[in-house]
């Protein structure tokens, strides 16, 4: 995504951004965040533990809320970098196949995305770049299993975003997990948190 952004903004000669160049936005935004797993992850009956058969899951994604802060600075027309931080509720929910039974796997996460915005039209950007979470809460169908999780997670962001003349930012942002973020983990239970973020948000000069 950023080489196809890179190459449409090469011959760019028009004012992309609606800011002026050298300057700095900050901009509060908040919305709906879906967290999902990928990787493998083996669920056991609770009443007997690792000594008892498997029970095959369905693993679904999980709704809830992001709210951050994002500082923006604009390198030229068409470039911007930008850091923030944001709380979002990832995890997902492990559905068993033949009972229907639900578990409810629920990871918080203070996130900083740090990222490189393509201009490749007014207002509307692509952007990618590099997201360390720390771990906030960890609970599984209401027990606190944070001890369980890796303090750190790992992604890679992506995503598109458009701003409006009067300042107001619609955002949606990919994150793809890179690290493992159970502890004690093996070829059966290794998995990543991953989330999807769509915010709405209001830009302000500064």
């Amino acid at each position: 995504m950023a080489v196809v952004a890179i190459m449409a903004t090469m011959n760019v000669v028009a004012q992309n951004v609606r800011h002026d160049i050298g300057s700095f936005t900050l901009q509060p935004m908040a919305g709906v965040s879906v967290g999902s797993m990928s990787g493998t992850i083996t669920y056991y009956t609770f009443d007997y533990g690792y000594g008892s058969p498997r029970v095959e899951t369905k693993d679904e994604m999980r709704l809830g809320f992001v709210g951050g802060l994002e500082a923006e600075y604009y390198i030229n027309n068409w470039l911007s970098a930008s850091a923030g931080v944001a709380y979002t509720m990832q995890g997902w929910r492990l559905k068993e196949k033949h009972s229907g039974e639900k578990f409810n796997q629920n990871l918080d996460y203070l996130n900083i995305p740090v990222l490189v915005n393509f201009y490749v039209a007014k207002g509307f950007a692509i952007k990618v770049g590099f997201q360390p979470g720390f771990l906030l809460s960890a609970k599984y169908d209401g027990y606190d299993v944070k001890d369980a999780y890796e303090s750190l997670n790992l992604s890679i962001p992506v995503g598109l975003s458009y701003e409006f003349k009067n300042g107001i930012t619609i955002d949606w942002r990919g994150t793809l997990g890179l690290t493992t973020v159970n502890k004690h983990s093996t070829d059966d239970d290794k998995y990543r948190s991953d989330a999807g973020w769509l915010t709405v948000g209001y830009k302000f000069s500064l």
